[in-house]
């Protein structure tokens, strides 16, 4: 008999707040014990296949796949209260894989019932092949029939099992755990095995690794209930045997079934390495019309989008080389369908081009997909990439072959809807998010471990004060805390209370707390999702993919990212309300056809005057601005560019500035550079420049620019020292002085580490100049929209009237007959005979507004504290109703009598009346505020 075994029946950190078993330390400890593979089977879920399938990699051990699932016996649909004992579940092959993602998906989709997926008998009939089944503990079917109705109840259940698995794929699991019960239930389903010829198999229930971590593993369970360890003890099954054991061990618990520890070896052999969640990327298949393919419509759209952008540029006065931009976009063209991937940009093109249909706002793109000019013929991006240098080999290389991915931005308050759309076009069970792991943190796990061992919440709180703020946006962890916080290491050495509550606590640092959803990953598959990954249900009716983003692309899903953003809002706002000027009534606003060199619009950027402009908002970015004063969209780019840790810390931020002002001189490593690092006044400061030097100094191609470019971003010394090799042996062919490339390329190699994506940075400077036109020439709509937007936040409305004020526009009052839920515009002259402002410069600078129509901001009903959605419409239902009893409300007494008290409470008209919303109907009657307030007693 073989001296080795295989753990079949184990719970990691997915199996949440109950497994304390993260995936490497179990891998790296089945290979030292040398066992030749081992299983997870997480309690409805497969969130740790993939991670097991890459632990496993390069080590002597093989992953198995599998699950633990609860299962009813009735049907999984109806919402009522069964008993749900488990199943283990074991992939013997690809099929058998797939087999159980489908059970755990439908179990959550069909069978969730009080948080817990329950799959039923027909649904592990319909998917029995290529699985093998194992009886589970003591709370799985057989296990629980014996111990609640006794042998013939647990052989009735046996029997059923057969009847789906048969005799080949199903084995009566053996456990151990020095519970009174053990020994008797042992032979009980060691006969009835017998008795049905099924083969036995011995497992231990693994939910942590050594049996000195039992209680860390029980201090996990209280915070999963939400009880003290105390509360817990009497109701816990006081074992700590469920830990990782070894052979021996596992050995001498059977040693009267030694067949059942053989027996975990043959199932290892039948599905160890026989099964992968891992599969190269595949698209969706996208729709086209009768006659197309998905490459000749995406052909034909992209030459039609780029006929579209040559119109729009002749009517900005600009004129675009036909012949340059359609070789480019041919070139692009060929390389997606080379690649296969118009189906990604068509989807991409179809939610993107809905969305404007519906007047969702769209950002104009962000990261290396503005880089593309077929996106930009699309209107998936909305910047030319051609005139800022933009390469399409940043975004999708040829030569290293990955997907494409677009994040897209959308305005907060339609992203939903372009999600919904999605769902509609290619299938409710064929669209689903991405999920996101919470853990325990190293503050949150001291509080929580304090709590169940019964200390007092504020005491939590104190040790976990102790752990250092994140660094960087990165948790300082409890060994690093202990290091560094003098405070915390005294009161752990002299407090053994503290001693212990942080001992835990490392014990169950960064477990998985829970599972959540990414707010904008999504998937698109073809066929239900389940078909490809498993799914869970965070909520009914909302698919949610139970690999987070790496895992799931690894699985084969494409991710689109489906973000938002508020300042797309802002502007959406905004220029409505510009569009509604009286000056604009026949001469509608389209950001799309500004052009960028508009002088008010870097006046304002000049003056430093940008809150609420787009990134511009923080005092050290104002302060760049008025320093470097830009005066071309360059050098918007660069300063987006230039303003992180990194260029910062080198001072490459104020550097450029000095030049830009002329007060340090322009120099260029190398003369044949001078036409690359112009823009940027010398400086390598973006990814892309680090290409074209490689392509016009080292002879490389655009591809193996990118290659290049991302070498120097990892830093790898073999990687790099090759490279150099190549650039250097390149620009000597090209006539260069081999010493002097040298030092090129250590420059770009130190100029890499700061370098930034131009094409990301290129287009969310278009946002800022967008909203720093609107401000320069409509900073009344502009801060209204902002306003608008942030009315749900006390500080930033606080903050947004006294920059309206600042810039020397009104901002009125509440009222009660006029404000609407928002912010609005109200025009003083509507004729526009006020004072006009001279050219190129912004319509308010240094407190002075200058606006023909003299407009005020009119404050919001909905920016009023206290005052809600349902009183709100209340209100709106009387004010605008035209049927006897509505119309504007005359005083506080009629307002009262004609308005719902139900939803308009006291508290609410308290609030109203202090905020001033009823001043000018009691003006006429000589009524002040704090008359008006004593009275609201008597009104109502």
């Amino acid at each position: 008999m073989s001296r080795s075994f295989v753990h079949l029946h184990v719970h990691s950190e997915y199996t949440m707040l109950e497994g304390a078993l993260r995936v490497n330390e179990l891998v790296a400890a089945v290979e030292a014990a040398g066992m030749p593979a081992v299983a997870i089977t997480d309690r409805g879920n497969m969130h740790a296949a993939v991670q097991l399938v890459n632990a496993c990699r390069g080590k002597k051990v093989k992953p198995i796949l599998g699950a633990e699932i609860a299962v009813v016996d009735g049907d999984r649909r109806e919402q009522r209260e069964m008993p749900a004992p488990h199943l283990v579940l074991l992939a013997e092959s690809q099929e058998g894989y797939q087999n159980i993602v489908r059970i755990i998906s439908r179990a959550w989709v069909e069978g969730l019932y009080r948080g817990e997926p329950r799959a039923d008998y027909e649904l592990l009939a319909e998917h029995r092949e290529g699985v093998i089944c194992l009886t589970a503990c003591m709370a799985g079917i057989v296990p629980q029939a014996i111990l609640q109705k006794g042998p013939e109840a647990g052989r009735a259940a046996l029997a059923r099992l057969l009847a789906i698995y048969g005799p080949n794929h199903l084995f009566v699991e053996l456990e151990d755990h020095g519970f009174p019960e053990n020994a008797p239930l042992n032979a009980i389903l060691v006969d009835l095995a017998r008795d049905l010829g099924l083969p036995l198999v011995a497992t231990n229930c693994v939910h942590f690794m050594e049996k000195e971590k039992a209680k860390s593993q029980l201090a996990l369970l209280c915070i999963g209930v939400s009880r003290t360890i105390h509360e817990m003890t009497p109701l816990h099954h006081q074992s700590s045997e469920m830990y990782f054991k070894t052979y021996e061990e596992m050995a001498a618990l059977f040693s009267d079934h030694p067949e059942a520890l053989e027996n975990t070896l043959k199932i290892a052999e039948r599905c160890a390495g026989k099964a992968t969640p891992l599969h190269p990327p595949k698209l969706p298949h996208f729709p086209v019309p009768e006659g197309e393919t998905e490459e000749s419509y995406f052909r034909k759209l992209s030459h039609e989008g780029l006929e579209r952008r040559f119109k729009e540029a002749e009517l900005k006065g600009e004129t675009l080389d036909r012949e340059r931009y359609t070789a480019r976009l041919n070139e692009e063209l060929d390389i997606i369908c080379g690649m296969g991937f118009p189906g990604y940009f068509l989807i991409v093109h179809d939610f993107i081009n809905w969305a404007k249909e519906q007047s969702i706002p769209v950002g104009p793109g962000r990261g290396s997909g503005a880089g593309s000019l077929v996106a930009y013929a699309l209107r998936i991006t909305n910047l030319d990439p051609i005139p800022y240098d933009l390469f399409f080999e940043r975004f999708l290389n040829p030569e290293r072959v990955s997907m494409p991915d677009f994040d897209i931005d959308f305005c907060t308050t339609g992203r939903e809807r372009v999600i919904d759309y999605v769902r509609e076009k290619f299938g409710r069970y064929s669209v689903g998010q991405i999920a996101t792991f919470h853990q325990l943190k190293s503050k949150s796990v001291v509080r929580d471990v304090a709590r169940i061992m019964g200390l007092p919440p504020q005491d939590g709180a104190m040790l976990a004060k102790l752990i250092p703020d994140p660094v960087g946006g990165k948790t300082v962890s409890i060994d690093q805390a202990l290091s560094e916080s003098r405070d915390l290491a005294i009161r752990v050495e002299n407090e053994p209370e503290v001693r212990s509550v942080i001992e835990t606590a490392r014990d169950l640092e960064n477990l998985t707390r829970h599972a959540g959803m990414h707010a904008a990953g999504v998937v698109i598959s073809e066929g239900p999702i389940w078909d490809h990954v498993p799914v869970f249900c965070p909520d009914e009716g909302t698919l949610v993919t139970q690999y987070h983003k790496d895992d799931v692309e690894a699985a084969g899903l494409v991710k689109f990212d489906f973000l938002g953003l508020k300042t797309l809002t802002v502007i959406d706002i905004a220029v409505r309300l510009v569009n509604a000027r009286p000056d604009r009534a026949d001469n509608p606003l389209d950001l799309d056809l500004l052009p960028l060199d508009d002088a008010a619009t870097f006046a304002l950027l000049q003056s430093g005057e940008t809150a609420n402009v787009f990134q511009l908002e923080s005092s050290g970015m104002q302060q760049l601005f008025k320093h470097m004063r830009p005066d071309n969209f360059e050098d918007i780019v660069a300063a987006v560019a230039l303003y992180r840790p990194g260029p910062m810390g080198a001072k490459m931020h104020t550097e450029f500035a000095e030049r830009k002002r002329g007060r340090q001189e322009v120099r260029y490593p190398h003369p044949a550079l001078e036409p690359i690092l112009r823009p940027t006044l010398g400086a390598i400061v973006y990814q892309e420049q680090v290409m074209q030097i490689a392509r016009e100094m080292g002879g490389y191609t655009l591809g193996g620019a990118d290659l290049l470019r991302r070498a120097m971003g990892k830093k790898k010394e073999d990687e790099m020292a090759e490279q150099k090799a190549i650039f250097v042996a390149g620009a000597k062919k090209l006539g260069h002085d081999e010493e002097k490339a040298a030092e090129i390329f250590d420059l770009m190699a130190n100029f890499a580490g700061y370098g930034f994506n131009k094409s990301h940075s290129a287009a969310y400077a278009l946002l800022t100049y967008q909203t720093a036109y609107l401000k320069a020439h409509y900073p009344a709509e502009f801060m209204c929209a902002a306003l608008s937007v942030d009315k749900d936040k006390i500080e930033n409305v606080v903050a947004g009237v006294n920059e309206a004020r600042s810039m020397g526009i009104a901002v009125l009052p509440p009222d009660i007959n006029q404000s609407a839920l928002d912010f609005t515009v109200v025009y003083e002259r509507p004729e526009g005979d006020g004072e006009k402002r001279a050219p190129g410069r912004p319509a308010s600078q240094d407190g002075r507004f200058v606006d023909p129509y003299e407009p005020r901001i009119r404050f919001g009903l909905g920016a009023i504290k206290g005052v809600g959605a349902a009183a709100i419409e209340a209100v709106f239902e009387v004010r605008e109703s035209t049927e006897e009893g509505g119309g504007p409300f005359t005083d506080l007494f009629d307002f009262a009598e004609r308005v719902d008290l139900r939803r308009v409470n006291k508290n609410v008209i308290e609030a109203l009346v202090q905020s001033g919303a009823f001043d000018e109907v009691h003006a006429a009657l000589g009524a002040h505020r704090a008359a008006a307030f004593e009275a609201i007693p008597r009104a109502i």
